[in-house]
């Protein structure tokens, strides 16, 4: 297993994982609900890949990155609620998974949130 921002992972290997960065706000939307961790360290990302597959098989091993600098631009966050610029966030779409219902309560044991709610919740903060 591996510590990643506080949490374990187990190791593994992850075969044809596919990463993308999203930059616009148009990608960003395209992630829905998507299961996200911030702050992951992006050589630890076939570990959070992993993790899903513990509970459900993939459909598409896709990992799509946001840099703290692009969730700051796009979404105008700023003083406290405004993210490190070279802070990772990681999602995974849920329709890239069979079954998306098998991590929605594991995912509090890692500490990942839904992508739409952080966006809200950030909103909400810069109110």
């Amino acid at each position: 297993m591996a510590r990643v921002n506080g949490y374990f992972f187990w190791k593994g290997k992850v075969a044809n994982m596919e990463i993308k960065t999203l930059t616009t706000l148009e990608e960003l939307e395209s992630l829905g609900s998507a299961l996200t961790m911030e702050g992951l360290a992006e050589d630890s990302i076939s570990e959070f890949i992993d993790w899903v597959k513990q509970y459900t098989p993939m459909k598409s091993e896709t990992a799509y990155i946001i840099k703290g600098k692009t969730m700051n631009d796009v979404y105008m966050l700023t003083g406290n609620n405004k993210y490190p610029d070279d802070c990772t966030i990681v999602s995974i779409k849920l329709e890239d998974m069979e079954n998306s219902m098998a991590v929605v309560i594991p995912r509090f044991s890692i500490g990942a949130r839904w992508f739409d709610d952080i966006v809200m919740n950030n909103a909400a903060r810069e109110k």
